[in-house]
């Protein structure tokens, strides 16, 4: 009896062990992402199931760009390396291995394929148009990162047209060699389908026996779906009534499948991800290039996205997929440049990304034209007040007062380009009529209020000082929205402050701070106290995040200081500039690295260079070098530059001792323009786009001095 007792005991024990660890054991967790490539976000509202899902789930815009050409492939191979790369369809045909591909790709690559069962056969070639990338992508970064932590990858289906084999979801899913555990990629994911795009169509009930198939052995799952990609390729074909039919039947048909593959999916333990790599003709129309993403499933609360590449509601960039992906797997997110995406809480967050979507349309779209024209009218100003310096010399009174008005005008266009989003404009002309109306009545209050000639150059140059800097100690409301802030599209930027406005802010307040040192005869120490305000709103990484510009800045105010202090600068003063410039960009680098939580374009740069040794400074230097060659010759603002270096040049000089009397008169704003010529030099040396900060840095140094010996000449010749 007590033997049967005591086993009767030891099996209960067993039992509830057995139990504890069944408990216990952690679920493996899923995540598949439906790859539609042309998706816009006027689709998802026509797709019932699929805008449930972003309702419920977490919504946002997407930065599709890569490196160099602009396409999907370059996008998609930019998704997978989670750095910007580039591709085209000549280095990215990938194909399921059979002993035909599998002899192709070990003899371009030299080694064996294992037990892979999809390649791209042009991967060799992939990473040599990558080889001179400053952007430093890892080619298979996605893929390699997961094989570290032994998720598994498949891929199923494909964008394939006509004769080319269109497969993105592998440039996605492939580790550095190329290829990918699971998946099939081939023709016979396809149906026949004469009323369809070249012929064919997705076969969707393929799509759901192969996932039922490789979901059993994988963790991540690609799954891409090609119509969109095939309608839109072949859109020149179609008449507008043909192509709205079939581009409704194939976002119905997308909409079905992704909720037949939603009703298969425990939700609890996969994350589900809608994802387009690249933009549709009609984005390319109408501006909204930024394109959806929509995660829900396991952990996605509700809200918008967003992540610390951007920091913007609502927008990430496709360099943050993959190490989103990477971290939900606690795999290795060191090998990418992005972030991790997360959610943060938005009521009403369709309606406010779909505004969004809008606003970063409407100034992609018209930004160009806007910044075109103040850069021309600007030049026609200089030119014109130019020529009536040097060559008419008998006054007349109307003439010299709208040409007075104009110069100023050009001080007051930053200030009304700031403040136009507040005045909600609904189209380009609205805009520049507002732009138009903001400037003449800045203007006028200038002239109105001006009791001595320096007067107008003090209130504009304050007032944009003061709400610049107003605004990005306040998140930057105003310039993120701003024609002349920068545009979340083109993605040279997406927080903090601008080369555009860096250029304006340091211009404007070497004037203001200097000009109010001759005028009110103030004590010299209030210029150390205002340029270190300015080059901390410019350079700390939770205000303007600007490094370049917080290099400028440092060295400009610094050499001002010393001239206000010192009139003839020594050798030992220079090693104090330098010294300051080090010193601060120490400071902020500590403070990005180590207090700030989100961190900056610097922290991460310090970052990549401690993991990636000396040779990424070589690359940020080239990059820089690079960019400014290609904006020299293709940008506007280095008309602006040019003609405003002639134009200051000859003034030195004609009408002789003109402007040696105003530096004499204004002895204090003599070294604020100075510096402001330093701070171009520097700026232009240390920004990816100095050119611009260059340009617009000058403006308020040419139309100041303009300014001061037009109404020399004017009162000499009363």
């Amino acid at each position: 009896m007590k033997k049967i007792t005591k086993a009767l005991c030891f099996l209960i024990i067993m039992i509830g062990i057995s139990s504890f660890c069944s408990y216990s054991q952690a679920v493996e967790e899923n995540f598949i992402v439906f790859l539609i490539d042309k998706l816009t976000f006027d689709d998802i509202e026509s797709m019932v199931f699929t805008k449930s899902i972003s309702e419920k789930g977490a919504l946002g815009l997407m930065n599709t760009r890569g490196h160099g050409s602009n396409n999907e492939y370059s996008s998609a191979l930019t998704i997978g390396s989670g750095a910007r790369a580039q591709a085209s369809y000549f280095s990215s045909r990938a194909q399921n291995l059979d002993d035909e591909s599998i002899k192709v790709y070990e003899r371009r690559n030299g080694y064996a394929t294992a037990s892979k069962e999809i390649a791209n056969l042009d991967i060799a070639k992939l990473k040599e148009v990558n080889r001179d990338n400053n952007f430093n992508p890892v080619i298979g970064a996605l893929g390699s990162s997961l094989k570290i932590n032994d998720k598994k990858i498949s891929i199923i289906g494909n964008s394939d047209i006509d004769s080319r084999e269109v497969r993105l979801g592998v440039l996605i899913g492939m580790d550095e060699n190329g290829l990918v555990d699971y998946g099939t990629v081939g023709k016979d994911m396809n149906l026949k389908a004469s009323n369809y795009p070249y012929g064919i169509k997705t076969d969707y009930d393929m799509m759901i026996s192969k996932y039922r198939e490789f979901s059993k052995k994988s963790e991540l799952l690609i799954l891409e779906l090609g119509d969109l990609y095939r309608l839109e390729k072949y859109k020149a074909n179609l008449s507008p009534e043909i192509y709205a039919n079939l581009r409704e039947k194939i976002l119905w048909d997308m909409d079905l499948f992704i909720n037949n593959v939603y009703n298969l999916v425990d939700t609890n333990n996969t994350r589900i991800m809608i994802l387009s790599p690249s933009h549709s003709s009609s984005a390319v129309q109408s501006g909204k290039r930024l394109s959806p993403v929509i995660i829900s499933g396991s952990g996605v609360r509700d809200g918008i996205l967003s992540s610390d590449t951007t920091r913007r509601e609502g927008i990430i960039g496709n360099v943050d997929i993959s190490p989103y992906i990477a971290s939900f797997f606690s795999s290795n997110i060191n090998l990418f440049t992005g972030k991790p995406i997360y959610v943060l809480d938005k009521e009403n967050k369709f309606t406010y990304i779909r505004d969004l979507n809008n606003q970063t349309g409407f100034l992609y779209k018209n930004r160009l034209n806007v910044l075109f024209s103040f850069a021309i009218y600007e030049i026609i100003v200089s030119f014109l007040v130019f020529l009536t310096i040097q060559f008419i010399r008998k006054p007349r009174l109307k003439l010299y007062k709208l040409l007075e008005y104009l110069l100023l005008s050009n001080m007051a266009i930053p200030i009304a380009l700031l403040i136009l989003p507040i005045f909600r404009p609904m189209n380009l002309y609205d805009a520049i009529i507002k732009i138009i109306i903001i400037t003449i009545i800045l203007t006028l209050i200038a002239v109105l209020i001006r009791k001595e000639t320096i007067d107008s150059i003090i209130f504009l140059s304050g007032l944009i000082c003061l709400l610049l800097t107003i605004d990005i100690i306040t998140g930057s409301g105003l310039i993120k929205i701003s024609f002349l802030g920068y545009d979340p599209i083109i993605g040279a930027r997406y927080y903090g402050l601008g080369n555009e406005f860096m250029g304006i802010l340091i211009g404007a307040s070497m004037v203001f701070t200097t000009a109010i040192l001759d005028k009110y005869k103030i004590n010299r120490g209030y210029s150390i106290i205002l340029f270190t305000m300015i080059t901390i709103a410019i350079g700390f990484p939770k205000f303007g995040a600007n490094v370049g510009g917080a290099i400028a800045a440092t060295f400009a105010f610094t050499f001002v200081t010393l001239k206000i202090y010192n009139s003839r600068l020594k050798f030992n003063h220079y090693i104090y500039i330098v010294s300051s410039v080090f010193a601060f960009v120490l400071f902020i680098s500590l403070v990005d690295l180590y207090l700030v939580k989100s961190s900056s374009h610097l922290a991460n740069a310090i970052k990549q260079i401690s993991r990636e040794g000396p040779n990424v400074i070589y690359s940020i230097i080239n990059r820089k070098i690079s960019m400014n060659i290609k904006l020299f010759g293709t940008t506007i603002w280095s008309k602006v530059l040019v003609s405003s270096l002639i134009f200051l040049g000859v003034l030195f000089y004609r009408p002789f001792g003109v402007a040696k009397k105003i530096f004499e008169r204004y002895s204090y704003l003599s070294k604020g323009l100075l510096g402001i010529l330093i701070a171009c030099i520097v700026s232009f040396l240390v920004n990816d786009s100095g050119v611009v900060a260059s340009a617009t840095a000058i403006i308020f140094l040419a139309m100041t001095l303009m300014y001061l010996v037009f109404n020399e000449i004017r009162n000499e010749a009363l």
